[in-house]
């Protein structure tokens, strides 16, 4: 009977034990999951992996404090832990809703609505705007929603509710109209404000690169939006998505809307340009 009850005593420890690992496991990988996660989102933003550098500092910090007894730098850390969480909360606000609805961002399912005649009239008033107004050196901020909300930043401007027309985004970004300064909004087929601000990149950016290429650098680090820039100066075109600025040629401006606005199906062919 000892025999079996010590059998049976080592069982459920052993099953106890099992699941206790089990359960560690799955912390331990959720927990990387998330980083991993919070990493990838914010690879572009220069703010926020500054924060992680600090942060992985302070934890170095706090860990030698401990095995070495500091009491005094221990209190030290231990307060900047328990108001830096709270003051963190506050200063990344905009990159923590970010990180949410990135998790839970859905297909614009009323974008991939349009007829195919429907988003070919608005991409030729599109590339008709931008190549006119990179003749004419207008200078001009054009940003796109795509999956995520661009509503707070919608909310910094004037809002409105147009069809996407080559005379009406020149009339916008014409000099001396209330309008032109700052970014017009569209999301799906319509415009929906102007005169928009949006935060400044953190990076390093060449000094030809004025106000507009830092404000859409900006934004595209904090959401999945595209952003079209025609400089006033250079008359040059860019496109700005997740944290980069490429130079577009005018001759490959329809080809670029297409591809990075996923209007088109594949099986629905590519237009001549």
């Amino acid at each position: 009977m000892s025999e079996v009850k010590q059998m049976s005593g080592l069982s459920l420890f052993t099953f106890s034990n099992i699941i206790k690992a089990i359960r560690v496991l799955i912390d331990v990988t959720a927990v990387w999951v998330l980083i991993y996660f919070a990493l990838s989102t914010f690879k572009n933003n220069n703010r926020t992996m500054q924060l992680f550098k600090g942060l992985i500092v302070i934890a170095l910090v706090k860990m030698m404090t401990s095995f070495f007894g500091f009491t005094t730098l221990d209190g030290i850390v231990n307060t900047v832990l328990t108001w830096g969480v709270l003051a963190i909360i506050i200063i990344f606000q905009p990159e923590i809703r970010t990180l949410l609805e990135k998790m839970g961002q859905t297909n614009n399912e009323f974008t991939n609505s349009l007829s195919t005649d429907d988003r070919e009239k608005i991409i030729n008033e599109l590339v008709n705007c931008i190549t006119y107004l990179s003749k004419t050196h207008t200078g001009a901020l054009i940003t796109f929603e795509r999956r995520q909300s661009l509503q707070d930043f919608i909310n910094t401007g004037i809002k409105y509710d147009s069809e996407i027309k080559n005379e009406v985004l020149q009339t916008i970004f014409y000099e001396g109209t209330p309008l032109h300064d700052g970014a017009t909004i569209i999301k799906n087929d319509r415009i929906v404000a102007s005169a928009c601000f949006y935060p400044p990149t953190n990076k390093d950016v060449p000094a030809q690169y004025g106000a507009r290429h830092r404000a859409a650098i900006g934004i595209s680090e904090i959401t999945d939006s595209l952003t079209i820039i025609v400089s006033e100066e250079t008359g040059n075109i860019s496109f700005v998505a997740h944290g980069d600025l490429r130079l577009i040629n005018p001759r490959e401006v329809r080809a670029q809307l297409v591809a990075e606005l996923n209007w088109y199906h594949e099986d629905e062919g590519d237009f001549d340009e």
